[in-house]
């Protein structure tokens, strides 16, 4: 991998990714919190509501939404557009120029995705009524972790299956992060939303009643670093992941007409 060579694909899928609908599927992405806050603060007409309802909402607006919607729109199809377009021959037969162009691209797709979830967060917070700052920073320290570990999930699906990668990353989010994540078992320790849910509890202190002991089940043990090392490494291996597939598999003329 070359640095150089990185940067000048970052540089040039960012300029290249500055279209009318992508910048629409940004507005959208980054202000559809705020107008989700808008509405339950206009139903409230005055009345409060407690911290941990507002902080839930959020994780779930942002981390959740916002970061899986983002990555996947943004990381999931960068093999298969390079198929659709017949330049992965090109690619390929530069020194580590695949490589240089996955890792260009999944740079690409994470700050679009990471951006959009901050600047969502922002105007989020200033609808809020209280204790914004706070509530933000837990989410805001969540939404660092989850943007990079599902922009790298999202590139090796799409680097495994890059004929079918939106069906199956959509199939992978409903079974695996939407559901699977909530079984107590091992199987959901390896999940994203597993990891960001234990963090969102431990970072804002939400205290366990009667009432939520039923929560425990779907929550990991402190410390939060352990969560936090896990993320980081499950970011890292996804990635080492995708540039290996894209090392050792050779695609096929078939798949680059077909996409």
């Amino acid at each position: 991998m070359n640095p150089s060579s990185v940067l000048a694909v970052f540089l040039f899928e960012w300029r290249r990714a500055f279209t009318l609908a992508r910048m629409g599927w940004w507005m959208v992405l980054a202000l559809f919190p705020a107008l989700i806050v808008s509405m339950i603060r206009f139903a409230l007409r005055g009345e409060t509501m407690p911290h941990e309802p507002w902080i839930v909402m959020l994780f779930t607006l942002i981390p959740m939404l916002v970061s899986m919607l983002g990555t996947f729109l943004w990381a999931t199809p960068v093999v298969s557009a390079e198929l659709e377009r017949k330049s992965w021959v090109y690619l390929a037969v530069r020194p580590h120029g695949t490589i240089n162009v996955l890792i260009g691209k999944y740079l690409v797709a994470l700050t679009w995705a990471l951006s959009a979830a901050l600047v969502g967060l922002c105007a989020a917070m200033v609808i809020i009524p209280h204790d914004s700052m706070r509530i933000g920073g837990v989410i805001a320290r969540i939404t660092l972790l989850s943007c990079p570990a599902y922009a790298a999930l999202y590139l090796l699906l799409g680097t495994l299956f890059p004929k079918r990668s939106m069906v199956i990353a959509v199939a992978y989010t409903l079974v695996f992060e939407l559901i699977i994540s909530f079984i107590p078992a091992i199987i959901n320790t390896l999940t994203v939303q597993y990891r960001i849910r234990t963090l969102l509890f431990i970072w804002s202190d939400m205290e366990i009643n009667a009432e939520m002991n039923a929560l425990l089940a779907f929550l990991g043990e402190p410390p939060a670093w352990e969560h936090v090392v896990v993320l980081i490494a499950y970011t890292l291996t996804l990635l080492v992941a995708a540039i290996g597939v894209v090392r050792a598999r050779e695609f096929s003329s078939t798949e680059e007409g077909e996409g």
